[in-house]
């Protein structure tokens, strides 16, 4: 028996067998509804109403009696029964974020004409001798001693049956002119196409960078390593779960697995075609793909279940793999494309990481580098030429919004910038997009606890000071919170608030990235103070304000002119290994050379983690420009 299901404001139904959940009744349809713990039922960020029918709804903690009786459910924990209409509120939505980090300015500083382009597969332009009867070879054999003659032996060339399947017709179609496409491995050189006429100039390339939140891909010349154009998008995995876990979590269910891989293929194939409808160019003329990414993205992609990455000893699959067919994964380009994943460390340290480590430069001298990337998850490389150490602390689903009230990522309507005046608390915003606000994003979140910090709303241990005598400080549903939007300004039917559990959020969060950084710094017996640089990668690093992100102690106190912001450096990995086998080979080298530290095991980095959760933290010496701020505002 199947229900019907309308969703509004769109006017969408479907119909679905009876016993279906709401949610993935919604994502059938191309609905995105909001879903931080990927349909766990333990966020709440899947919030719609009923307007007509009975859900039978089950109970919810993140529902209040008020929404409960305005017909407010939680999608996931709704079986659809019969026939209903839902609507879905914009704030409960999955946006596009504005602005997605594509690296591009960090690409344009790297000099390609350093080494020589080498890309995994190479085309080789033929003419032959027609046959004769004098000469009167095989097609095959013919082809074969063409190749010798350009330096590929024909003791190590080997091709497929539908290489020789269609070699008759290739050789006669342009009076015996040919590309012949060679994959070159250290077993010889296999024929991976044959193209009739001259062909060789059109060698192209797909750089793509999988990330937990977004996806981005360039369309590179193999000839010139020029970029000719790139796409992003949120990965659409955000449906089934905003971070790694519950992505994996979610591969138990039935065909989950299948749910995940499809997700991703769908979004890079998406991305693909737009670049080469953009730039009129046929698929068949892309020969390689490079990508990059954490462990457990490359697990999915590769449709490899990745479900002992989340328990101890924490061992992946995979964190390298021999070159792949990009066909067989299911990305639509040439039937000859070959895909190379960049190799990763561990379960946390994935190609993502070893691309940006490439990226950055940091091996190409003695400078000691604290390499940050902020995601998804939080991870940390120090190190030089000479040796590098790494480890890894959930941190970035709160600084993209989950687990925050009203969190958001970076799209239109996020509140991204707060300043607070420090004598009315009165608040002053900026908004993605110049619209009425929805939410607060990740930057605007940390800008927030900042400002509320400095103005004396909160304590050094994150706890509201409730003598304050202004309407902004009440006490909600979750305690006590600060009001940064009042709901007759707000593009939604409430206040825009942060709350204290918001607070305790945000505070674990940045104390785990700080506690990482201070645990591996002090391991290897070096001080903040003793880096060289800090170089800041991922996307949300983009909108990061340093100074704001050292008040709350999320990052350590020193010059500021040691911070760099790279962007994202995962994809100019795949660019780099896109173009040159012996940029892969480097990278091979440097996850060879990674020394990882598992952080969960370690009592030291809980009494680091520990002191970390105030602030900017429990030994204010340790961040003097902040403990000056404070001098100045109290004499003030």
């Amino acid at each position: 028996m199947k229900c019907k299901v309308t969703f509004l404001p769109e006017n969408r139904s479907t119909e679905v067998r009876k016993g279906t959940d709401l949610l993935q009744a919604a994502r059938e349809i191309g609905i995105e509804i909001l879903s931080n713990c990927g349909g766990q039922g333990t966020c709440g960020s899947c919030k719609v109403k009923v307007l007509k029918g009975n859900p039978g709804a089950s109970p919810s903690p993140h529902l209040s009696k008020k929404e409960i009786a305005e017909g407010w459910i939680q999608a996931c924990l709704v079986l659809v029964e019969e026939d209903l209409e839902i609507l879905v509120p914009k704030e409960h939505r999955i946006a596009k974020p504005a602005k997605i980090s594509t690296g591009l300015k960090t690409a344009a500083r790297i000099e390609i004409g350093k080494w020589d382009i080498t890309p995994s597969i190479k085309r080789v332009k033929l003419k032959l001798p027609s046959p004769t009867i004098d000469n009167n070879i095989s097609d095959l054999t013919r082809l074969f001693q063409g190749l010798d003659h350009e330096g590929y032996p024909s003791e190590k060339l080997w091709c497929g049956l539908d290489i020789i399947s269609r070699l008759t017709k290739t050789l006669r179609k342009k009076n015996w002119e040919v590309t012949v496409l060679i994959l070159e491995s250290e077993h010889g050189f296999e024929i991976v196409d044959i193209q009739p006429g001259d062909t060789t100039c059109n060698r192209l390339g797909l750089a793509i960078d999988i990330g937990t939140t977004s996806v981005v891909v360039y369309l590179v010349d193999l000839l010139t390593g020029h970029i000719i154009g790139t796409e992003s998008d949120y990965n659409k995995q955000i449906s089934c779960g905003t971070d790694i876990i519950s992505r994996i979590i979610y591969t138990e269910r039935k065909n989950g697995l299948t749910v995940m891989q499809k997700l991703i293929i769908e979004t890079i194939n998406n991305l693909i075609n737009k670049l080469l409808v953009k730039h009129k160019i046929h698929r068949r003329n892309i020969d390689c793909v490079s990508c990059g990414g954490n462990t457990t993205m490359m697990h999915l992609f590769l449709k490899i279940d990745p479900n002992n990455i989340r328990f101890d000893p924490y061992i992946p699959t995979f964190t390298t793999t021999p070159l792949l067919s990009a066909k067989e994964v299911g990305i639509k380009t040439g039937a000859h494309t070959s895909l190379y994943c960049v190799p990763g460390v561990s379960s946390y340290i994935g190609g993502d990481i070893t691309g940006g480590i490439l990226a950055s430069g940091m091996t190409k001298d003695n400078k000691l580098t604290l390499f940050l990337d902020v995601g998804t998850n939080g991870e940390i490389v120090l190190g030089n030429s000479e040796w590098l150490v790494s480890a890894s602390c959930s941190a970035g689903p709160a600084f993209e919004g989950a687990g925050i009230k009203y969190g958001m990522r970076a799209t239109n309507g996020a509140i991204d910038q707060v300043k607070i005046d420090r004598k009315t608390f009165e608040p002053t915003v900026t908004v993605t997009g110049h619209e009425k606000p929805i939410g607060i994003c990740g930057s605007g979140t940390i800008d927030t606890i900042a400002e509320m910090y400095l103005a004396g709303i909160i304590t050094q241990k994150g706890k509201f000071n409730k003598e304050l005598k202004t309407q902004r400080v009440r006490e909600g549903k979750y305690g006590w919170e600060y009001v940064l939007v009042w709901k007759n300004e707000s593009g939604i039917d409430n206040d825009i608030t942060i709350t204290e559990p918001d607070v305790d959020n945000i505070l674990r969060a940045k104390g785990a990235i700080y506690a990482g950084c201070s645990l591996l710094l002090k391991e290897m017996g070096y001080k903040a103070k003793d880096l060289d640089r800090f170089l800041i990668a991922g996307g949300f690093g983009h909108y990061l304000n340093i100074e704001k992100a050292i008040i709350i102690g999320m990052l350590p106190d020193i010059d500021p002119e040691k911070y760099q912001y790279l962007g994202n450096t995962s994809v100019i990995g795949a660019y780099l290994t896109l173009l040159s086998r012996k940029m892969q080979e480097e990278v091979t080298q440097i996850a060879k050379n990674v020394t990882y530290r598992e952080l969960s095991v370690s009592n030291d980095f809980m009494n680091e983690y520990m002191a970390s959760l105030f602030l900017p933290h429990t030994n204010i010496e340790l961040f003097p420009t902040v403990q000056e701020i404070l001098k100045e505002i109290k004499h003030l």
